[in-house]
């Protein structure tokens, strides 16, 4: 009857993990065997962040894999949940008697577990009885954490699930265990639910290694063991999100000038550098937060970089753009002065004049389908299922670009800027904004591609004379997302009539009111002479 007696290394190569796992234990200076205790060092160890190059971070997880020889199992992504309709059964009996019970005791559960068949019988007696003592200090520590009570409502999930990945991944390896060899280990790549966290805990007290590579950074594995159990090691930085595990070994390997790129990216153009490089926040989304100014300054503030303006902010994957909202009423008696603020903006590449209204085609038909289809867990909509809908009509942008749309439309839709009509109820006015956002102007789309969020911010200019249509509600919609995303909004007025303030709430606009009505003034064009001027400047 073998007792087994794990001792946690204090120190470790994480380099040389495949052949530290692969050495006999005997060879292992902390090991001793007396008669039949064995005392042997157990590997705890955790990747914390990645480094720079991920495909060089995949390819050395492949040759750590390798190396052991099959001494560390890849258990991420590959927990097998199969349960026999027997052992079920026999697990839904136990689960109404603990109810009937009031929660039973650790020590009631495990032997109810034994009795049924719902722990592996090893063929040696030791391994038995520490199997079952681990899974007793298992259910302590989850009674502990729930309140001292096994009733808690995700304690029928976890034990179904230790009991069915005891099976089959726990009893096959021992097995076959060679005692001369000790236990293997197990590797775990990315987050955990909260059963396989208890699991891989009931793994680490039982006596296996584990090696967890955490490229976010959470540090869970440290968490669940215990930080001073736990050895660590820390690449450069920690990654957004933690990216699929490939299912082959990547064969791209950075040189020695792409990884000093990479670095030098890291130390001169992280988030808060102020150094950046175009288009170096293609991935994030964008978060718009309003600009309360004066008139002169809107013009002003319309001209300059967005990482110059007051509140702008690279965090947590998002960057903070302060954007100009602004409704112009009416026009300057100063005729020059107005012109030449509206020219110096019509006249750059990244400002689209409108003039005709209404600008947007209305989106008739009901989407109430595709609005439930692309709402996630938590009533909101979900960027990822919009993406891959068939009916998204931004598939041919780049992915981060879709991703950051999505989020925008999902902000407009959750707190809408405009008015419910009479009649209308605020699910209604939901399912409006959503329909009527998939069906943005393609010169719009255009300007979105073009902003590079820290530098210039595009501009929407509206001069409505009111000579061929009104701005519609679909027109508003457009606005409102427009600004949600991020863009700058200038509409002006000259009679001083209201048009988009019968669509959106006036607390979302910052409105300047002129000295002067026009009732007939046209929008003019900039002089031939002016245009060359500027061309040469």
């Amino acid at each position: 009857m073998v007792q087994l007696h794990p001792v946690r290394v204090r120190t470790w190569d994480p380099e040389n993990i495949g052949k530290w796992l692969l050495q006999p234990i005997v060879n292992h200076p902390e090991t001793k065997i007396e008669e039949e205790k064995i005392t042997y060092p157990q590997l705890l160890g955790q990747f914390i962040g990645m480094p720079l190059d991920k495909d060089d971070y995949f390819a050395s997880i492949y040759d750590l894999l390798e190396e052991s020889e099959g001494r560390l199992i890849q258990l991420s992504d590959k927990l097998n949940k199969q349960i026999t309709p027997e052992r079920l059964k026999a697990l839904q009996d136990l689960f109404e008697m603990n109810t009937k019970e009031h929660g039973l005791s650790p020590n009631r559960i495990v032997a109810f577990l034994d009795g049924k068949g719902l722990l592996p019988r090893l063929k040696d007696a030791g391994l038995n009885r520490r199997l079952r003592l681990t899974l007793i200090d298992i259910l302590k520590a989850f009674k502990e954490e729930s309140g001292g009570s096994t009733t808690h409502s995700s304690f029928r999930r976890i034990v179904t699930d230790l009991v069915k990945w005891t099976f089959n991944h726990i009893e096959p390896e021992l097995e076959k265990l060679v005692f001369d060899r000790g236990l293997p280990g197990f590797l775990w790549y990315g987050s955990v639910t909260e059963s396989q966290k208890w699991f891989l805990k009931f793994s680490g007290m039982f006596g296996f290694h584990l090696i967890v590579f955490d490229p976010t950074g959470e540090r869970w594995f440290s968490k669940t063991i215990g930080d001073q159990e736990v050895l660590t090691y820390s690449f450069q930085v920690n990654a957004e999100s933690a990216m699929p595990f490939p299912a082959v070994k990547p064969q791209r390997v950075g040189t020695v000038a792409y990884r000093a790129t990479k670095e030098v990216d890291r130390l001169l153009h992280h988030d808060d550098s102020g150094l950046y490089k175009p288009f170096q926040f293609k991935s994030y989304l964008t978060r718009s937060i309003l600009l309360k100014t004066t008139l002169d300054e809107a013009f002003m503030l319309a001209k300059e970089r967005a990482l110059v303006r007051p509140s702008f902010a690279v965090e947590n994957g998002h960057v903070v753009i302060p954007v100009v909202f602004a409704k112009v009423m009416g026009i300057e008696k100063e005729r020059k002065r107005f012109w030449d603020n509206i020219h110096n903006l019509t006249e750059r590449e990244d400002t689209k004049l409108v003039r005709s209204f209404p600008f947007i085609e209305e989106r008739k038909g009901n989407q109430q389908f595709h609005y439930r289809a692309a709402l996630g867990k938590d009533g909101r909509l979900d960027p990822e299922k919009m993406k891959t809908a068939h009916w998204w009509k931004y598939s041919k942008l780049p992915t981060g670009l879709q991703t950051a749309i999505g989020e925008a439309i999902a902000r407009h839709v959750e707190k809408p800027l405009l008015f419910p009509q009479p009649g209308e109820s605020f699910e209604d006015l939901q399912l409006y904004a959503f329909s009527q956002s998939m069906s943005l102007p393609d010169s719009v789309i255009q300007l979105i591609q073009l902003f590079d969020y820290p530098q210039y911010v595009p501009t929407m200019l509206f001069y409505n004379e009111e000579k061929d249509g009104e701005l519609s509600r679909a027109d508003a919609n457009a606005i409102a997302l427009i600004h949600t995303f991020g863009l700058d909004v200038i509409i002006i007025n000259p009679q001083g009539h209201q048009d988009i303030e019968r669509w959106v709430t006036q607390e979302a606009i910052d409105t300047h009111w002129l000295d002067e009505r026009s009732f007939n003034e046209p929008f003019r064009e900039p002089s031939v002479v002016k245009k060359i001027f500027r061309k040469w400047l």
